[in-house]
């Protein structure tokens, strides 16, 4: 079986900057020739055409090619904007129409996005909240939701999740569930330092906030309400990843284990694909190697190693933040109840091994 093979982000970066270059040589070097409409409008089409293709070729075929090579073209046309000398930009308003076209497009897009959204809305509750006795947690309820309404769930679907798990975690409040969770559970952030550095760091945001605002402020008004949004957007990321920590313990059900680390990521692991689960775990430098590992744990003030490492047979998926994607070969868990844990899970490896001896 051949290797796999990998995308070439070197080659990309190496044949986009000759190609920009050629293109700015061009430029600089026949400037009239840009004043003729059909070589402008050629040179418009061209540009961000070879820049996408070239995209294809190195990065795309191997790793999400429909889903960037728009982007890379739309790129492409801002790059060509500002080589684009200022006399020409402002004589011919052809590029400015070409960008006018682009973005209509893509409102139209978001709109069409919007209005299939909401003819299936009503189904997508129901099918939420059916989900909810089966994954527990707003993440993998909300995955498994839109691949059961829209099929594959796609990518500004995706995206969506953790967007929409900042308010739903902002705004929970802690009471019963309509459907307990029958299953046991184990909670990762009781006995965690991690409290302490999350208050350490809404403490700096706060500061930040304020002092980043007046400090950008001196310079442009509108460029210091656009730092502070995103400043006070990823606030709000804190608190609620903290709300979600405390309110998503490890659930053991019969067949899975089910992980949502804060709205940060999600794993759900089936025992029978569990290799082992070992008390000790792989040293600090080797692990920094490892690019399959999963952690359900916290940061703490002095770094400590985990406390369980599980091995799998077979790679699984992991859900992370808006959506992207991980597979994982690996897990490394500190819960707080660490010893009945790993007597819960080696029970129910032991016991599903059993079984499929008979």
């Amino acid at each position: 079986m051949n290797e796999k093979q990998k995308p070439n982000y070197s080659l990309f970066i190496l044949a986009s900057t000759l190609i920009i270059g050629f293109m700015y040589l061009f430029i600089q070097k026949q400037p009239g020739l840009l004043e003729n409409v059909s070589v402008l409008f050629a040179v418009v089409m061209v540009f961000p055409l070879c820049l996408a293709t070239v995209y294809y070729f190195t990065i795309g075929r191997i790793k999400r090619s429909l889903k960037t090579f728009p982007g890379i073209a739309v790129t492409g046309l801002f790059i060509l904007y500002w080589l684009m000398p200022f006399n020409l930009r402002e004589q011919y308003i052809l590029l400015k129409y070409t960008f006018f076209v682009i973005e209509g497009f893509f409102i139209l897009l978001e709109l069409l996005i919007f209005i299939y959204l909401l003819k299936n809305i009503g189904t997508f509750i129901r099918v939420y909240r059916n989900e909810q006795e089966k994954h527990f947690y707003f993440l993998s309820t909300y995955k498994h939701a839109l691949e059961k309404v829209f099929g594959h769930a796609f990518f500004p679907l995706r995206i969506m999740m953790t967007e929409l798990a900042i308010p739903y975690y902002l705004t929970y409040r802690k009471k019963k569930r309509e459907v307990p969770i029958p299953y046991p559970m184990y909670s990762y952030h009781k006995n965690a330092e991690y409290f302490g550095i999350f208050l350490m760091l809404v403490h700096a945001m706060l500061i930040e906030i304020v002092g980043v605002h007046i400090l950008v402020m001196q310079w442009s008004g509108i460029a210091a309400w656009i730092v502070t949004f995103f400043d006070v957007y990823f606030l709000f990321f804190l608190i609620a990843d903290y709300r979600a920590i405390t309110l998503s313990p490890v659930v053991l059900t019969e067949d899975k284990i089910h992980v949502q680390m804060g709205i940060r990521s999600f794993l759900e692991l089936d025992y029978s694909n569990i290799e082992s689960i070992n008390w000790e775990s792989t040293e600090k430098q080797e692990r920094k190697k490892e690019k399959g590992a999963y952690y359900v744990t916290l940061p703490a003030f002095f770094e400590k190693d985990p406390k369980l490492e599980i091995r799998l047979k077979h790679p699984v998926e992991s859900t992370g933040i808006f959506g992207l994607k991980k597979m994982v070969r690996k897990v490394y868990v500190t819960v707080d109840d660490a010893k009945e844990f790993y007597k819960m899970v080696l029970e129910k490896v032991n016991k599903l091994s059993c079984e499929e001896e008979k």
